[in-house]
């Protein structure tokens, strides 16, 4: 067996899945956000889970953002594939089936209240770099510290290698439970925003805070950040919480 740890949406299986595993990002803007994480729960679930029972996708995962009101987007959406192991000719599930209780005047009813009340505001391809866990850590922690990044043109194999020459290890004393890097696959170019996202994983929000609590320092005099000033730039930080995680067995 395999252990393949799907990033975003970040994820710990054990499995057989094969080694070419993407990830269909979706960042969401909810007006409601209430009665659509209702929505998420009520039907999005039960659909994601038809579709990982008929093999199209490994996995589907929704995390909250949190203490974000800055932020464009409120949710943000992973489908899992394994590109070498989707299977394509199943029969896509159908909403009427899965909810035979509803009509299908019904369902296109809520479905229209649905999308006036979210916006897909982006989407993005992503593959995993590299994952580094502190030793124990068995299941994904519930917080998701995601650090986006833009790589210097043409720097990005640099950029990687200098992020895992970094982080090699996570200390068993940190708050900190793991650590991630991703990057994205589906934009190259100079005019996209970042390029990658490097993820910092805590069991709670507190745990983060703590962590970003200590005494302040001249970052800018060390040799390590000077380099990875020159590979990479640092866009924003955004922290995400587990809200519903599906996967196949």
């Amino acid at each position: 067996m395999k252990k393949l740890i799907f990033f975003l949406s970040f994820i710990f299986i054990n499995t057989s899945y094969g080694q070419n595993i993407t990830f269909d990002f979706s960042f969401i803007k909810a007006e409601d956000i209430g009665a659509y994480d209702r929505n998420l729960k009520s039907k999005f679930q039960k659909v994601n889970q038809a579709y990982i029972d008929a093999g199209q996708i490994l996995g589907w995962h929704v995390w909250k953002v949190v203490n974000g009101p800055q932020f464009p987007y409120t949710h943000l959406a992973v489908a899992v594939y394994d590109l070498d192991n989707t299977n394509e000719d199943s029969e896509t599930p159908k909403w009427t089936d899965l909810f035979p209780d509803l009509t299908e005047e019904e369902l296109e009813d809520w479905g229209e209240k649905n999308a006036k009340n979210r916006k897909i505001v982006f989407t993005t391809q992503m593959k995993n770099v590299v994952e580094v866990l502190q030793k124990g850590v068995t299941t994904y922690p519930d917080i998701a510290v995601c650090n986006f990044m833009k790589a210097k043109h043409g720097y990005s194999k640099s950029y990687e290698d200098f992020e895992k020459l970094n982080t090699k290890s996570i200390s068993p004393n940190s708050l900190r439970r793991g650590w991630s890097l991703a990057k994205r696959i589906d934009n190259p170019g100079t005019e996209v925003s970042w390029t990658h996202f490097t993820v910092d994983w805590f069991d709670k929000y507190s745990d983060f805070l703590k962590a970003r609590s200590n005494p302040s320092s001249d970052w800018a005099s060390d040799a390590n950040y000077k380099k990875f000033m020159k590979l990479r730039d640092l866009t924003h930080t955004v922290v995400f919480r587990k809200f519903i995680f599906l996967n196949k067995e």
